[in-house]
Formats: structure tokens, sequence, C-alpha cells
């Protein structure tokens, strides 16, 4: 929208239509090095993931300390205060004491856990069933818990590959977006006013119709992408 409202002020810019057009150097930013480098921004900044994988440690840890013959709150609370954990989620540590102390269930605690990502939710929720199932019908809780965390594993390498696989759509769809704004950009750059590009009623009509191909176009390719990244669901039946 930022962008849609900066080439309408282009648009309404005050000039004479009877001034001449100044030359001027043009700057390194019309240079290609600089689609180049936006590119390889953008590529960057979609790439990039959560570091959520502080959940996997915490569940590989409990199993370790249950296979030393812990209990699972003890297990828990001793995970919870190694350094990785500690520092990815300094809040549960003190919640795992205090239910400790009050006798109240670990999976408690992650099911009321305080501002979390939406994956670290998920993580905490499937390593949350997995202790009740311990405890319901007397699974090994060590080894639902090793489960636990390869499924948390396997989720996070999951989403990084379909980040990684969505960069490039990503970048190419900032970079045509970008495009149509270039026009009135290289204007001002070499001393032409925008009131000298859009001083008759077509070429506003138009530059406006542009602007909304454009910004339907970036919703359309947004749309695309998040259905891209969506999770697969199975009802069991194969497809």
């Amino acid at each position: 929208m930022a962008a849609v409202a900066a080439a309408l002020a282009c648009l309404v810019w005050p000039g004479t239509a009877a001034a001449p057009i100044r030359g001027g150097p043009v700057s390194g930013a019309l240079r290609p090095g600089w689609f180049v480098r936006v590119l390889g921004r953008a590529r960057r900044r979609t790439a990039r993931t959560p570091d959520d994988a502080w959940v996997a440690d915490f569940a590989e840890v409990v199993a370790v300390g249950l296979d030393a013959g812990l209990d699972l709150p003890a297990a828990a609370l001793a995970s919870a205060r190694s350094p990785g954990v500690l520092a990815c989620s300094p809040w549960l540590s003190s919640r795992l004491e205090a239910s400790v102390e009050s006798g109240r269930g670990v999976t408690a605690v992650l099911d009321g856990a305080p501002d979390l990502r939406p994956g670290e939710r998920h993580d905490l929720a499937l390593l949350a069933a997995a202790w009740r199932l311990a405890e319901e019908v007397g699974a090994a809780a060590a080894a639902v818990t090793t489960s636990a965390a390869a499924s948390v594993r396997e989720r996070r390498a999951a989403a990084q590959r379909a980040a990684v696989a969505v960069a490039g759509p990503h970048a190419s769809m900032v970079l045509l977006s970008a495009l149509p704004l270039a026009g009135p950009a290289a204007a001002v750059l070499v001393g032409l006013s925008p009131g000298r590009l859009y001083d008759s009623a077509a070429s506003r009509l138009l530059a406006i119709c542009g602007l909304l191909l454009t910004a339907t176009g970036w919703w359309w390719a947004r749309a695309l992408l998040r259905r891209a990244r969506r999770p697969g669901r199975t009802n069991g039946t194969p497809t």
C-alpha cells in the first residue's frame, strides 16, 4: 500500500508542462546490480525461519533424564534449566518449578504457555499429548518423548524446506511489483518532473490502471505463496 501511495503522489506531482527536460547522471540505484541486491535480500528474508528448535532440545534432554531414572517432572525441570532451553524460553523453568512444588502435572504447564510462535505452540502441544499418552495408557515416557522430539525435528526441517522453496517466487514477486514504480523514480533522477509524465488524462488513467493491476497481482501472488506453504492435511485415505 505504501508503494501505491508513493506512485499516486507522483501522479499529482506539481510541475510545468513546458519545462525542458534536464539531463543528469543516472543514480547507481538504476543499475542492474541494484536489482540483484534487492533479489538477494528478498530471498534471504523469505528463507529465514524462526529458531524454535529449543522444543526438540527440551524433549530430547527430558528423554535422557527419563532413561537415567528420573520421573517426568524432575526430568522436565532439569531440561528446562539447561543453558540452550533456558536462553530460548526463560519462562519455562519457573513455571515448571512452581508446577512441581504444587504437585500439578507438567502437561498443564505446556498447555498454558505464554506468548509463543505458532510453531512452538504446535510442538509443545505435541509433546504434552505424548506425555498424556504415557500417563493414561502406561506407555514408556522416555520412548514417547523421544518420538515426539523426532517429530518436532522433522516438522521444523519440513518448514525450512518449504521456506527455501518459496524464497525464489517471493523474491520475484517483490521485484516485479517494484518495477512499475521505477519509471517515475527514474524521471525524477534525470530531472524530469512527474507532472510531465502524467500531464494528460489518458496517461493518468493508464497509470492508475497499472497501479491497480500491480496491487491485484501482489495480492494474488501472496495468496498463492500462502497456499503453497500451508501444511498438507489428510484424513487417512490415499489421494
